[in-house]
C-alpha cells in the first residue's frame, strides 16, 4: 500500500467476538484503523517527495445479514451495492484526504 497499491483489512467472525474493537481500540489501546492511519501518515512525513502527491482513502463499512452500512456516518442508511463495468464492485468512497 505505501508503494501505491490499493489494501484491504478484513474482520470476520460471528456477533460479539471482538472485531469492532480489533478494528477501532480505545484511545488507551488503540485498534488496527488507527495503527495503521498513524504509520501511512508517519511514512508520508518521513519519506514525502515534492514531485509526489498522496492520495488517502478510507472505507469502513459492515456487512450484515446480506446490507452493508457505512460505519463513518452517523445515518445508518442501506447503501447499495453496485458494479462498474470498468472498475468492479463499489458501494461509495467515504473520505478522502489529499496530502501534500
Amino acid at each position: 500500500m505505501l508503494e501505491g497499491f490499493n489494501a484491504t483489512i478484513l474482520a470476520y467472525g460471528q456477533t460479539g467476538c471482538g472485531k469492532s474493537f480489533s478494528m477501532e481500540g480505545k484511545v488507551s489501546n488503540p485498534g488496527i484503523i488507527p495503527r495503521a492511519f498513524e504509520h501511512i501518515f508517519n511514512y508520508i512525513s518521513n519519506n514525502a517527495q515534492s514531485e509526489i502527491n498522496y492520495l488517502v482513502t478510507c472505507s469502513y463499512a459492515e456487512i450484515y445479514c446480506e446490507e452493508i452500512k457505512d460505519l463513518l456516518t452517523k445515518d445508518n442508511k442501506k447503501l447499495e451495492l453496485k458494479m462498474d463495468k470498468d472498475n468492479g464492485f463499489f458501494y461509495r468512497r467515504d473520505i478522502s484526504i489529499k496530502c501534500n
